[in-house]
């Protein structure tokens, strides 16, 4: 079966995936970055808006869902296609999430026993009190499996209603929702951080729990909306002069809901041939993109450990954390998918999906 990858979406979910990885390394390992001035301060905006690229995940997800799927449920939604979709969501997910757990919680334990065998299922984000991680950025996989449960019935029926131009509206109302609401019930682990937040209030990175799930529907949305435009024909390149400044949002630090908004932009102006798709088109790029899933997962055990190798070598250099996080997690993230994560797919695919397997490296999603 030939690729329908389109690599360079796959390739800004690697940098996506680093992106992240050099903002817990910045959160955690809390390095003296310079101070005063607008260079300064430009920085630490531009390393704190890296929890955007969660959204950018989401968007994704819903972009390449579409592309895969479209086939089976334009006509509605079979409990044989539905059960195959949610399979092969299985088969690219749960391998991988499951060594990883196991290591985590050997290696660096955060969470009970109890929340570690619930964390199995990946419905940790839905069940209060037992909502925590033993893999600190599980609970966007948590968003991403539960709104697997989902995406076909919501996909079938904008498809069949030709419902694409409310996602728009549907979107901002969500992110309103998430920008604007507070509670405990609501909010849960992050709500000490939030609970002094009145009013409208862009900065969307503490969102967890039920309203995180608001966040990543209206992700979800923009990636759909981005596809039917896709579809369309539309010529997009001239996208670049809204896509390319808004790159420099990042630096701002009120930005989040405007730069969120501007996902499908950014997706659309990326599937055309020009100087941005090429870059992340390029080998080194696209390869990131291949091993971005398990880049995510691992990169949380080098920013641990990292404490213990700098009291044996004595260097606690920025330069030398950042290095150690971010290339001991390519190295460790091309193991892990060479033998763990692309072995796993291709053999359960192989082994339980009917007809031909689908190309490991089309997906982009989580």
């Amino acid at each position: 079966m030939k690729s329908s990858e389109i690599k360079s979406l796959t390739g800004i979910r690697g940098l996506a995936a680093l992106y992240v990885a050099v903002l817990h390394w910045y959160k955690v390992l809390n390095p003296p970055l310079p101070q005063g001035g607008i260079g300064a301060t430009l920085l630490k905006n531009f390393l704190e808006h890296g929890y955007l690229a969660v959204d950018i995940f989401f968007a994704l997800s819903g972009f390449v869902l579409c592309i895969s799927s479209v086939k089976s449920f334009k006509s509605g939604v079979s409990m044989p296609e539905y059960k195959s979709f949610m399979y092969k969501r299985f088969c690219r997910i749960f391998p991988l999430y499951i060594v990883m757990t196991i290591v985590y919680q050997f290696t660096f334990p955060l969470i009970s026993l109890a929340n570690f065998f619930v964390d199995f299922t990946l419905l940790q984000g839905i069940i209060p009190f037992l909502n925590a991680n033993a893999i600190p950025p599980g609970w966007s996989l948590t968003n991403e499996w539960v709104i697997y449960f989902l995406f076909p019935i919501g996909f079938s029926f904008v498809l069949r209603k030709n419902l694409y131009k409310w996602l728009i509206p549907t979107a901002i109302i969500f992110l309103l929702i998430v920008c604007m609401v507070r509670g405990l019930y609501l909010n849960w682990a992050n709500y000490k951080v939030l609970k002094d937040l009145h009013g409208f209030n862009p900065i969307i990175s503490e969102t967890r729990g039920p309203i995180s799930f608001l966040r990543t529907m209206a992700d979800y949305a923009l990636g759909i909306f981005a596809y039917f435009i896709y579809t369309k024909g539309i010529k997009t390149n001239w996208l670049g002069i809204i896509v390319i400044p808004s790159f420099l949002l990042l630096l701002w630090p009120s930005a989040d809901f405007l730069i969120i908004m501007l996902l499908p932009a950014v997706i659309l102006y990326i599937t055309n041939e020009n100087g941005l798709s090429k870059i992340l088109s390029s080998k080194p790029v696209h390869y990131l993109g291949l091993i971005s899933y398990s880049l995510y997962i691992n990169h949380y055990l080098f920013i641990y450990s990292f404490k213990y190798v700098s009291g044996w070598t004595g260097i606690t250099s920025n330069w030398f954390s950042v290095c150690y996080v971010v290339f001991g997690t390519i190295v460790l993230s091309s193991l892990t998918f060479y033998i763990i994560e692309k072995p796993a797919l291709e053999f359960l695919r192989k082994r339980f999906v009917k007809g031909e397997p689908q190309p490991v490296t089309v997906k982009s999603e989580i």
